[in-house]
């Protein structure tokens, strides 16, 4: 099960991530989101294998106060717009977020089913 996590203090290391998780069962991968220069977003991806103890872990820990902001803890589905701009956005740098959806963004009007050309609709 893939969680991510935002509001993080901009010091947590990946290793402390990965310590707020472990009470709540095996974590897989905890990595903190970097900019291009190394330094911390303030966000960041757990992946657990057993998603009875990750569902634990989101509800234990959503709302928990780490300096001066509550977290921000989702789980991730395979199909989750989120999850897809996240694998985009840092897929090398994430492995194991990676999906077979591709990510489609914004498909506009159209995509929609918007009236087009003629006055027929979805042709």
């Amino acid at each position: 099960m893939q969680i991510y996590i935002g509001n993080l203090p901009l010091t947590y290391t990946d290793a402390q991530l990965r310590s707020l998780f472990e009470p709540h069962g095996t974590v897989r991968r905890a990595t903190i989101g970097l900019d291009k220069a190394g330094k911390s977003q303030g966000y960041g991806f757990v992946e657990m294998p057993v998603k009875s103890e990750g569902r634990a872990a989101v509800e234990a820990l959503r709302g928990k106060t780490l300096g001066e902001k509550p977290l921000l803890v989702r789980a991730l589905k395979p199909g989750d717009d989120f999850l897809q701009h996240a694998a985009a956005t840092h897929g090398g740098a994430q492995p194991g977020l990676k999906s077979t959806k591709p990510f489609q963004g914004n498909v506009g009007a159209r995509g929609a089913g918007a009236i087009r050309r003629g006055g027929q609709r979805g042709t």
